[in-house]
């Protein structure tokens, strides 16, 4: 497909993306900011996190593969180790993407009290905290939703009945 401008209109339209791909770099944090909020998300514990994606998902891999090749064992494990830094390589700007959107989330004035909170001995037993009670959120919340499936289920069930319609 072609786009055709009409003279004058062409170099209106120019202007127009111009001004606006401008102001999305205006709008970008500033990169001292930005240096602020990953030390924020390294506070909180998300680059180490991040950091056990990449061995984790290699680790998978590496049992499915044992389940279908146990015979490639040493070998496959040395050449996922050698793997890994290859894999990794994309962590770095996710991890900055992610500390850009933070920046432009909160000022200056803010990420540095954020940044002071998590260094202070409160901030950190509080991170300390936060895998106990995540691990909580997951198996009762799990329980809660197995159960509220079948909850769901069986009201809508009843209801349908009294329309005419049963499953």
């Amino acid at each position: 497909m072609k786009f055709f401008l009409r003279r004058g209109r062409g170099v209106l339209a120019a202007a127009l993306i111009a001004a606006s791909l401008n102001a999305a770099y205006a709008d970008a944090p500033a990169p001292a900011d930005v240096e602020l909020a990953k030390k924020i998300l390294i506070a909180v514990g998300l680059k180490a996190s991040m950091d056990k994606i990449v061995p984790a998902m290699l680790s998978q891999l590496q049992m499915q593969l044992l389940q279908i090749h146990p015979e490639m064992g040493k070998t496959l494990h040395q050449t996922l180790v050698g793997l890994e830094p290859e894999f990794a390589k994309g962590e770095d700007a996710v991890f900055t993407d992610v500390a850009t959107e933070l920046a432009g989330q909160l000022s200056d004035a803010e990420l540095k009290q954020t940044l002071d909170y998590f260094d202070s001995a409160a901030g950190k037993k509080y991170t300390m905290a936060q895998a106990p009670v995540l691990e909580m959120l997951a198996s009762s919340g799990g329980l809660w939703r197995e159960k509220l499936t079948k909850i769901m289920l069986d009201r809508t069930r009843e209801e349908m009945k009294k329309k005419g319609f049963t499953f």
